[in-house]
Parts: C-alpha cells; sequence; structure tokens
C-alpha cells in the first residue's frame, strides 16, 4: 500500500476508533463531530474530508462492524458451521460467549442505534438473520432430529438465549448472573434447551 494510503487508512481508523468510544460512551446525539477530531487527533476539516456529516459516520461504522461480524471468521458462524447435534449446544454457548465479547463495542452501538436512531442500521443485520443460519448450517440441518419443531428456529432460539446471557454479563456489566461460572451457566441453558424444564 503507498504511503499516502497508508496515512489514509490510518487516519480513518483513528477516526472511527474515536467515534466508537465516544457513541458508545455519550450516544449519537451526545457526541460532535468536533469532539470526535480531538479524540482523534486530526483538524476538524480533515474529519469532514472523510465523513461529511456525523449520521455518514456512524453508518459507515456500523457497516464496518457488520461486514466483519456476519463473517465466517467469528465464533458464532465456526460453531454453526460445525453444528450436528444437540450435544454441540454448549459448544455454541462458548462460541456466543466469545463473540458478545469480542463484539461488544458494536452491540453497544447497536442499542445506541435503537434508542436514537430508531434502529435504522440495525434492520439490515436481522432483516436476513434466518437466511445466514441456513447457509451455515447447510447439510447438518437434515441429520437434526427434532420432531415438529423447526431446526432453524431451535437454534436461532438457543443462540439468541446464549447472546442475552452474555450482552448482561459483557455489555452491561452484570458478572456471573446466574451466581455461577460461565461454563456452568451455558450448561445450565443447554440442559434446559435440550431437555426442557418439565420434571423428568
Amino acid at each position: 500500500m503507498p504511503a499516502n494510503l497508508e496515512t489514509v487508512a490510518r487516519t480513518r481508523a483513528s477516526i472511527h476508533e474515536a467515534a466508537v468510544q465516544l457513541f458508545t460512551k455519550q450516544g449519537f446525539h451526545g457526541t460532535g463531530m468536533r469532539q470526535i477530531a480531538k479524540e482523534a487527533g486530526v483538524s476538524l476539516g480533515n474529519l469532514y474530508n472523510y465523513h461529511k456529516t456525523k449520521h455518514e459516520l456512524f453508518a459507515a461504522i456500523c457497516e464496518e462492524f457488520e461486514k466483519d461480524y456476519t463473517s465466517d471468521r467469528t465464533p458464532i458462524a465456526k460453531a454453526l458451521r460445525s453444528f450436528a447435534t444437540l450435544e454441540d449446544l454448549e459448544r455454541l454457548g462458548e462460541a456466543s460467549r466469545q463473540t458478545v465479547r469480542a463484539y461488544s463495542d458494536y452491540i453497544r452501538l447497536i442499542y445506541v442505534d435503537v434508542v436514537e436512531l430508531d434502529g435504522e442500521h440495525i434492520r439490515r443485520l436481522f432483516k436476513n438473520m434466518r437466511a445466514r443460519y441456513e447457509d451455515l448450517l447447510g447439510d447438518s440441518l437434515a441429520a437434526l432430529e427434532l420432531g415438529d419443531v423447526d431446526p432453524i428456529g431451535a437454534i436461532m432460539t438457543a443462540t439468541i438465549s446464549y447472546f442475552y446471557l452474555f450482552n448482561i454479563e459483557y455489555v452491561f456489566g452484570v458478572k456471573r448472573p446466574f451466581g455461577t461460572s460461565d461454563k456452568d451457566m451455558i450448561a445450565s441453558i443447554a440442559t434446559v434447551l435440550r431437555e426442557g424444564m418439565r420434571p423428568r
């Protein structure tokens, strides 16, 4: 990469990093472009060379996160690709934990988007959620024996359960909401999902 392009990439990354830190702490409306420029160590004029408006900047950051978050490289994508039986629920739980931890800033931005911008950016992420699960699970769907239960819906429900748990822990900052270790919390949810809540 030529030196000038490297400089552009570094400056853009600095701007985005500063904006993420400010947006996730102060919200969208509580953060100004001048403050972002100062935090990024660039002039206000230079910031506007990269993004003409704050909305454009926020959208660009969300698009970058979304592209990475929905890639095959994430822990959750890898767990879904190798999901074969209900015995893999614990592995799905651990992958959910790792994904939430790695993308906690993105999840905070999602909350900002929902609260302050009416979810205009997050709708795109969830719009094709089922199709992504179908693609990642692939041929293993046929092998899952869940009776009359929709296998895609079941695995989405499992993932959402794990994600919500670890949002509480890593995004909201409530440690050990079940009063036990992460491993035990994952196992507890897996047991309920596999066996149900009826006495056995």
